[in-house]
């Protein structure tokens, strides 16, 4: 059932891509387009999974970024997006690859059944793309039968790899404070038409009173407080590992019991007034041990994939990878449904490490777009995020 389940999430993904424009490929997908080990990897399929992570980016950020958008350097790397991603792209085939040829060092098979749901799923995406369509994208059966099979096989993967992290966060690492806090610029101001204006030093002093009035009037209700006096009460957690706000809120804050109101706290440009709501915030606590094991589980899986890497030869054939071009833009219509936007969420991982890892995953990603234009790159080109984070060497010939 689980591997059922997997490829439908798969097939759903697929079948994202219903319309799409454009005047096609003039690539040789016979030519080969990397070498993993001496094993070659056609140009065919490379460009494919391109062009299908170019549908995924042209659909969700092209009116947002415009039809230039790929000459642009939105990963700030340095270089224009199509390079990043076909980046991205190639370094995820090589994972792809390796996770494959390392399935017994954790006993990870594929199934027929789920083999014969990837080819379901083939079919499924030609048949509900234009002849055209299919054409621009690249794609073939063997080669979205491909991604399928390597997808499921990544997300084995990475579900065994990452069950090997100690899954056990202490309250005393995740362990959050909650403040609120109110902020007051203390060297300039704007006015009504935008315009910066920096304070006199009169003005700084009468500034000043107003804000310990405010402090005075506060203790009893602090919102209440900061409304009348047209200020804006911000809330945050932190921990030990807090970068985000200023320090000097955070050590004031750190002397403060709960329910307690600082004085006036003085930083490079901002003025702070901040309460203790919470010395230890269950809620926060909870999520921050959530956040640090995601944590582990990415290193763990990015460490795992990189240690497959130092002892491999992997080179791509520059000069055929070149021809891979994202000139024609991509359109995707889609069911409005649920269904359907949690599908075209799970598109892309965007980045996230980057994707962050966009996606912060792009986003993370980005991070790989991935684990590029999200963490996930390695998990976007399956056209999922998580669920297609698809079995012998000679698949690897196209």
């Amino acid at each position: 059932m689980k591997g059922k389940k997997l490829i439908s999430l798969l097939l759903a993904a697929a079948m994202g891509v219903t319309v799409l424009t454009g005047c096609g490929s003039s690539i040789d997908g016979d030519k080969t387009g990397a070498t993993l080990d001496g094993e070659e990897i056609s140009l065919g399929f490379m460009n494919f999974m391109a062009r299908y992570q170019q549908a995924i980016y042209d659909g969700q950020f092209s009116a947002m970024f415009g039809a230039d958008m790929w000459s642009q350097d939105l990963f700030n790397e340095g270089t224009d997006m199509e390079t990043s991603v076909k980046n991205n792209v190639a370094e995820n085939i090589e994972t792809l690859y390796l996770l494959e040829d390392h399935m017994k060092d954790y006993n990870v098979e594929i199934t027929e059944e789920e083999l014969a749901e990837a080819d379901k799923a083939a079919d499924a995406f030609l048949s509900d793309n234009t002849e055209k369509a299919v054409k621009q994208v690249g794609a073939t059966k063997e080669y979205v039968k491909e991604m399928l099979r390597l997808n499921t096989i990544q997300s084995k993967m990475r579900k065994a790899i990452e069950a090997e992290v100690d899954t056990e966060v202490s309250d005393e690492e995740a362990a959050q404070k909650t403040v609120s806090y109110v902020q007051i610029n203390h060297v300039s101001t704007t006015d009504e038409e935008g315009n910066k204006k920096e304070y006199t030093e009169e003005e700084k002093e009468d500034l000043k009173k107003k804000i310990k009035e405010f402090v005075d009037s506060a203790k009893e209700d602090f919102a209440k407080a900061a409304e009348a006096a047209g200020y804006t009460v911000s809330n945050a957690s932190y921990g030990s590992d807090e970068e985000t706000l200023d320090k000097v809120l955070v050590e004031a804050a750190d002397k403060l019991k709960e329910g307690e109101l600082s004085g006036i706290i003085t930083g490079d440009e901002n003025y702070y007034v901040v309460r203790m709501d919470s010395t230890f915030d269950k809620e926060a606590t909870e999520k921050k041990k959530e956040s640090i094991l995601e944590e582990r589980k990415n290193d763990h899986y990015k460490e795992v994939c990189d240690g497959y890497k130092e002892n491999v030869k992997f080179e791509v054939n520059k000069k055929e990878w070149e021809k891979v071009k994202f000139d024609d833009l991509f359109t995707i219509k889609q069911e409005e449904t649920s269904d359907t936007e949690e599908n075209a969420d799970n598109t892309d991982s965007g980045a996230d490490e980057n994707t962050d890892e966009a996606d912060n995953d792009a986003d993370e990603n980005a991070e790989e777009a991935d684990s590029g234009a999200d963490e996930n790159a390695d998990d976007t080109d399956a056209g999922t995020n998580e669920n297609a984070d698809d079995a012998e060497d000679t698949d690897k010939e196209e």
